[in-house]
């Protein structure tokens, strides 16, 4: 289950990756809002057909993968 403060890596379509932190939680742990290396605040939301968090705007979009502790 995300958690706000958990780290995350953004796979940005193209393959450029990022490191993030889970701001929020919302949807019971299906729509999560993390913000980048460069301070920008993305929108991820889990797609029913992979269970894979994916860019709000579209599955096109940057890739979030829930880091574990440590």
């Amino acid at each position: 289950m995300p958690r706000a403060g958990a780290r995350a890596r953004i796979a940005h379509f193209g393959g450029g990756f990022e490191l993030g932190t889970v701001l929020a939680v919302h949807e019971e742990g299906r729509r999560l809002q993390v913000r980048g290396e460069g301070g920008e605040v993305l929108e991820f939301v889990l797609s029913p057909a992979t269970a894979r968090f994916v860019h709000a705007d579209g599955p096109t979009g940057p890739r979030l993968e829930l880091l574990g502790d440590g």
